[in-house]
């Protein structure tokens, strides 16, 4: 084998995409025929792959697109579609690929990387840490009946009706209302409403929204399943979004009136809403949280100077950051905060960096990551070896500092990719 090379996916090869994505993904559909193909969809990713000459050995697409991190809309790299054929796995590839895919990042400025991992453990080898959970609920369509009383209809919050492309501005502002709530909400772009919204990937899911013309209080997408486990027909709620928390009983209510035609109704909901306290009887409800998808700092300098921190806040430290996957986070960062900014840079080879060990915060990329991104805070990580600010006062100073640098926040990333 030769030299490997990290490139993009030439589109005349789309074939051989596909049938990686095929074998990956799907290998119960048996192998990949272009001829019974008939997606006509737009794509959004752009593909690479890594080569050893013109024989691609691990392929993965990258989106490009906008979240609300710490209350501000912030450019991300979607990481999606990785993956590597039998002959060639277990051979380091999908590292390879994974850093050359943070390398392009870093190089066009691109701060976040955000992935669904088919593996957690995986993905948390690599400096990933999970960002979002997710309340997946499984219920008998009787049991939404406390919501039976939600209006639908009246001259104040519409009717429901199906969405189509024309709605794609009153979505937009439906998810930007939702992005005040929770960081991580997607601003979708006209093709990622029309391609990812109004399609699915291997059935096209019915998509509803509440409201009077342009302005919508709720929408849901979903689809219909029969299942072989005794279960039932379901109705399957793969995504759910409220202008405001008050509208949650008009889309249970939504789901509720589906009762003569499936057995089971399942939602995936924000972590913080639950059906419990409110239906019939609990013990015929399921509910799951579960851990959703993974985020990871690109270039953890450039990450921390897009912060805004209280204008009150000033903290000086020197970071050291275990990074497995790439090099340029090896010295340690010194972080200056004062007047709502914050300074990082690299300590460089000509300075006197002193070790790793004897910066006043060390942590690994994946969960600064997470208290990055507010998901998990600075006690918790302390309190299970994930962050090191040392003891003493200036260790509690110091904790109490990271605190009001990086606050808890609420997150959910609905969209998947």
């Amino acid at each position: 084998m030769g030299d490997l090379d990290y490139r993009p996916f030439p589109e005349k090869r789309d074939d051989e995409f596909s049938a990686f994505m095929r074998y990956a993904f799907s290998p119960e559909q048996g192998p990949y025929d272009p001829e019974a193909d008939d997606d006509d969809r737009e794509h959004l990713a752009e593909y690479r792959g890594l080569f050893d000459g013109e024989e691609a050995v691990a392929v993965c697409g990258h989106h490009d697109f906008t979240l609300r991190i710490r209350g501000r809309d912030r450019d991300a790299a979607g990481l999606s579609a990785v993956a590597s054929p039998p002959e060639h796995r277990r051979q380091g590839h999908i590292e390879r690929l994974l850093r050359e895919s943070l390398t392009e990042y870093r190089e066009d400025e691109i701060r976040y990387s955000v992935l669904w991992p088919f593996e957690h453990p995986f993905y948390r080898r690599y400096g990933w840490g999970t960002v979002s959970r997710y309340r997946w609920v499984k219920t008998p369509p009787e049991q939404l009946a406390f919501a039976a009383n939600a209006t639908d209809g009246g001259d104040e919050t519409g009717k429901f009706r199906r969405l189509d492309e024309g709605d794609y501005e009153a979505a937009a502002d439906l998810l930007a209302a939702t992005a005040d709530r929770y960081d991580f909400t997607m601003a979708r772009t006209a093709a990622w409403w029309r391609e990812n919204t109004l399609r699915g990937w291997q059935t096209d899911p019915f998509v509803y929204g509440l409201g009077r013309d342009d302005d919508l209080r709720a929408l849901l997408s979903y689809t219909f399943t029969e299942r072989d486990d005794g279960d039932g027909k379901a109705m399957v709620v793969s995504d759910a979004a409220v202008a405001d928390p008050s509208a949650w009983d008009e889309v249970f209510r939504f789901c509720r009136d589906h009762d003569s035609q499936v057995e089971r109704v399942r939602l995936r909901l924000p972590a913080d809403v639950s059906l419990l306290d409110r239906v019939d009887d609990p013990r015929a409800v399921t509910e799951e949280v579960r851990a959703g998808p993974m985020f990871r700092l690109v270039d953890v300098p450039a990450a921390l100077r897009e912060l805004a921190p209280d204008p009150d806040l000033d903290a000086e430290f020197t970071l050291a950051v275990d990074d497995p996957l790439v090099g340029w986070h090896d010295r340690p960062i010194r972080v200056t905060v004062a007047g709502g900014e914050v300074d990082a840079e690299r300590v460089d080879a000509g300075g006197d960096p002193g070790s790793p060990d004897d910066a006043d915060v060390a942590a690994g990329i994946g969960p600064l990551s997470q208290l990055y991104a507010g998901y998990r805070g600075v006690d918790d990580l302390r309190a299970h070896g994930a962050l090191d600010v040392g003891d003493g006062a200036f260790g509690e100073g110091l904790a109490a500092d990271l605190g009001a640098l990086f606050p808890p926040r609420p997150t959910f990333l609905r969209e998947a990719f």
